[in-house]
């Protein structure tokens, strides 16, 4: 699961590298279109985590599951004779 959220952090990164590095160098500046950076910017990540939760929501509901309680276990079989794997195709060599 860690290496899912690293990988999808580290595209995220990689997609908006060029934004991010525009958005520290107006960081300083304080003009009009350094919040409209920001805004847009903001936006679009939260449309992006937004569609992500969505979409998981409906996969999650989307997913069969069991029908029912499952029933009483059975009797167990007979115990077998045991097998040595020493041929080539895989069957029991006596």
């Amino acid at each position: 699961m860690y290496v899912i959220i690293i990988s999808i952090f580290l595209v995220v990164i990689i997609l908006f590298w060029e934004t991010i590095l525009t958005l520290v160098k107006t960081m300083t500046d304080s003009s009009l279109q350094n919040g409209y950076l920001w805004f847009f910017s903001l936006l679009i990540i939260n449309l992006l985590l937004v569609s992500i939760t969505v979409g998981y929501y409906y996969y999650l509901n989307n997913q069969t599951g069991t029908d029912g309680l499952p029933g009483d276990a059975g009797f167990t079989g007979q115990e077998g004779d045991q097998c040595m794997f020493t041929t080539p195709n895989g069957g029991c060599a006596s």
